[in-house]
């Protein structure tokens, strides 16, 4: 600043010298809070004719066994800690389609199915054979509820129908604890006015609910006392959303959200700050093609679905 414009050179260059500190701070501490997670490409779920190539499956992680579990083509396959196909089962029984499945405390897997049009939810033993149907009991009668998402966390069921933003949590005996109308505390009018469906849902351990809303660019938390937040802003930056779609969380509470548009997997810490980012869209082992789905397991790991018969990829995450 000319001399003839500050009275005051000396302040004048002292604040210019704050200012110019304080930007540099802020540089610094950004680069410090992406430094505190990294992920780094493991390998894609296999057997031992080599990567599995599938598109968009479904996948669900055994957190206490360390096993993973994916519905392709009606075919639920089971996976070791190391990624490698260890068991299947599903072409023999009698449950119609298979749309999801969850494995409970006891080491139990819980089928999300239809059969003829209506919702089947089946308990196997670990080897997927069935060993009890599991009856949703307690639903309002004025309430039509197909559920094509499930969930265990803590003891609990939770079953969501992606299509029309409603949750019903159950016990392990189907006995209804709640129903959440998900849409109408996002506000009815802006769902149906967007046409929106569920992105992506999921429970961590404290039991708060995220689920993602791809036509809103939102990720929200749902706390079991039903307060409702969210976090997301469209646009191209890092940190800002495309076409969101799997959301899960880590053992230390960060948030990751999977973007098909970006082909990313964004990290969010607990007060929904952007940490950093991985994936990116290639071809290499380690970059993502339209990923949609995503479960972390309790290493850590993070298992990734895409499209384009990339399997799903794992990476580990560090701190």
């Amino acid at each position: 600043m000319p001399a003839d414009l500050c009275p005051q050179p000396r302040r004048c260059a002292g604040g210019i010298a704050v200012v110019v500190w304080s930007m540099i701070l802020a540089a610094t501490w950004t680069a410090a809070l992406q430094a505190q997670v990294r992920a780094t490409y493991l390998y894609t779920l296999s057997n031992f004719t080599g990567r599995l190539p599938y598109d968009w499956v479904r996948v669900a992680v055994d957190r206490d066994r360390d096993e993973i579990y994916v519905i392709y083509q009606n075919l639920v396959r089971v996976f070791n800690a190391s990624g490698m196909e260890i068991f299947s089962f599903g072409d023999d029984l009698d449950l119609g389609q298979i749309v999801d499945l969850a494995v409970d405390g006891n080491g139990d897997i819980i089928l999300l199915s239809y059969k003829d049009a209506s919702p089947l939810v089946t308990r196997c033993t670990f080897r997927g054979v069935p060993a009890a149907a599991i009856e949703i009991a307690g639903l309002p009668s004025s309430l039509t509820f197909r559920p094509n998402r499930l969930v265990y966390r803590n003891g609990l069921l939770y079953f969501f129908s992606t299509t029309a933003a409603s949750l019903v949590v159950t016990d392990g005996s189907g006995a209804v604890r709640e129903h959440v109308d998900l849409a109408s505390l996002l506000g009815r009018d802006e769902w149906e006015k967007g046409g929106g469906e569920l992105g992506g849902v999921s429970v961590d351990g404290d039991g708060n609910v995220y689920f993602t809303v791809p036509v809103l660019f939102k990720v929200y938390k749902l706390t079991p006392e039903k307060a409702l937040t969210f976090f997301g802003r469209p646009g191209s930056a890092p940190g800002r959303f495309g076409v969101v779609a799997g959301v899960d969380t880590d053992s230390r509470g960060h948030i990751l959200v999977a973007d098909r548009l970006k082909s990313v997997v964004m990290v969010f810490d607990k007060d929904f700050t952007f940490l950093t980012e991985f994936g990116y869209r290639g071809t290499r082992p380690g970059n993502l093609i339209v990923p949609d789905q995503i479960a972390v397991d309790g290493r850590d790991r993070v298992y990734v679905t895409q499209g384009r018969r990339r399997g799903v990829s794992v990476f580990a995450l560090t701190y």
